[in-house]
């Protein structure tokens, strides 16, 4: 598993790979009239009417395109890097991927809860769960590639 850690072109091809599919996502549901169509219109809690009016919009379009290019400066660094990681590189790695699981389980469980106390605006609340979700791997990759630069 380190060997795989120290590769900074394995790291770029699975955070593409992650964001390609996201992103492909973002792109379906934007394009898709039903989506509009299916936001829940019944929720009065300020916070997923914001979300929904956002949506409906049409909105999270730009949330993929600013991950996309965050997930591109991600793999040109990573592509720039000749060298693989050494262990303290990967260590950081390690810690990186642990923060951004360790939020993604956070989400999770607020995911759940939200979807317990409320399950109208499932659409709304699952896709807020994938921007966080999508927003903290690639943050937590870009990091880690900032902090080792050299």
């Amino acid at each position: 598993m380190k060997r795989i850690l120290k590769s900074p072109l394995i790291n770029a091809v699975c955070i593409g790979l992650f964001s390609t599919f996201y992103s492909l996502v973002f792109f379906i549901a934007y394009e898709n009239i039903d989506f509009e169509y299916s936001v829940n219109y019944e929720n009065t809690s300020s916070l997923w009417v914001m979300w929904r009016d956002f949506l409906y919009a049409g909105h999270q379009i730009y949330i993929a395109f600013a991950l996309i290019a965050v997930t591109i400066l991600v793999v040109v660094l990573l592509a720039l890097r000749r060298r693989p990681y050494d262990e303290y590189h990967t260590s950081i790695l390690t810690h990186c991927l642990v923060v951004a699981a360790v939020l993604t389980m956070i989400a999770i469980a607020i995911f759940y809860v939200a979807i317990l106390n409320n399950p109208n605006s499932i659409i709304e609340k699952f896709t807020l769960f994938i921007v966080i979700h999508w927003t903290t791997v690639v943050f937590a990759n870009l990091t880690y590639v900032l902090l080792c630069r050299r």
